[in-house]
């Protein structure tokens, strides 16, 4: 008996894993297999479907937070590249992380100071170098606040940026 549950388990195991190359969410691969796995060891398919509804809800969470940490810290890497330019004066940028995913690169440009009571900031045209050759153009006010040189408002690059998820 315990030979059959082994093979039925390999066999969930392995037919999640393929369904999760077709799906865009690691969590769904991780639930499905937690919880294949959760039932055989436990004999009990309510707590391994528990387990891996809360193994997904933990893996997407924590994908999400590492996207939008990246997201976060390549938005002030530009903000403070491009803080430090002239106003007309261009510079090229680049952003390569640890896992090849988000790496982009394109040239910033600052466009003009915008002066206010609350804040100095500026105006920055960016471009980001597109699939086949395109260069994407791109629009952002950057403000100075504590030091550091921070994102403020990005349009219409908020689909691309998450800005609103």
């Amino acid at each position: 008996m315990m030979r059959w549950r082994a093979w039925v388990c390999v066999g969930a195991v392995a037919t999640s894993l393929l369904s999760g190359c077709a799906s865009s969410s690691i969590g769904s691969t991780v639930g499905a297999v937690t919880g294949v796995v959760g039932s055989a060891i436990t004999a009990n398919p309510a707590i391994g479907f528990s387990m891996g509804v809360t193994a997904q809800a933990a893996t997407d969470a924590f994908v999400k937070y590492v996207l939008r940490e990246w997201q976060n810290d390549q938005q002030n890497y530009m903000a403070n590249l491009a803080g430090s330019l002239a106003i007309g004066q261009t510079v090229a940028w680049e952003v390569s992380n640890t896992i090849p995913y988000g790496n982009e690169k394109g040239t910033l440009e600052v466009v003009r100071d915008i002066d206010n009571a609350l804040a100095r900031c500026r105006e920055v045209v960016f471009t980001v170098d597109g699939e086949e050759g395109q260069i994407l153009p791109y629009v952002t006010s950057i403000c100075h606040y504590q030091g550091q040189w921070h994102w403020a408002v990005a349009e219409p690059s908020v689909e691309r940026w998450q800005g609103l998820h």
